[in-house]
């Protein structure tokens, strides 16, 4: 894997019973933050492999390991929940979900530090909001030609069925 500079704000909260993070992961390029996008949904799932493999290693290194993964929808956006065990138990003791919007990584996690509580990690995952998802994407759409074009003649067969229908109802009102 290829080594990259990155720029991440970190807020957390570390209680007696439990810990909360939010990381905001931008990679820079050319000493400016890196917006790109992935061009395809197999790109983009490529890029969330290599994010959940970082993930994966970092909560090892805390001594919460991978119980299982599955894609979720965080508003219409795809995104990641990783659910961790303890060395020892089958028992879940942490959960992460990764998201990826116009080029920034946003990870969350919430873990046990000495209680697990589902309910705080419930209203935890429920309290994240995406305001302005209208100028969001996680996929760098190409132009494409093909549907310019059957736009183009769509409209042209449009306007065309449109006169004609008005000039054989001229006709048609003038005979009467």
């Amino acid at each position: 894997m290829n080594q990259q500079n990155a720029k991440a704000k970190v807020y957390y909260v570390n209680s007696k019973e439990d810990f909360f993070l939010v990381m905001r992961v931008g990679v820079i390029q050319n000493d400016t933050l890196s917006e790109e996008s992935p061009k395809d949904l197999n790109e983009l799932k490529k890029s969330y492999k290599v994010k959940i493999d970082y993930q994966i290693k970092s909560m090892a290194k805390k001594g919460l390991f991978l119980k299982d993964s599955s894609e979720i929808k965080l508003n219409t956006f795809l995104a990641y929940k990783l659910n961790f065990k303890g060395n020892t138990s089958e028992e879940e003791i942490g959960e992460s979900q990764i998201l990826f919007l116009n080029g920034i990584t946003y990870i969350f996690v919430y873990s046990k530090i000495s209680s697990y509580s589902k309910s705080k990690k419930e209203l935890f995952f429920k309290s994240i909001k995406i305001n302005d998802s209208e100028n969001l994407k996680q996929i760098n759409e190409s132009f494409n030609y093909f549907n310019a074009i059957l736009s183009i003649l769509g409209s042209i067969i449009f306007i065309y069925l449109t006169n004609k229908f008005r000039k054989n109802e001229k006709k048609r009102n003038l005979i009467q």
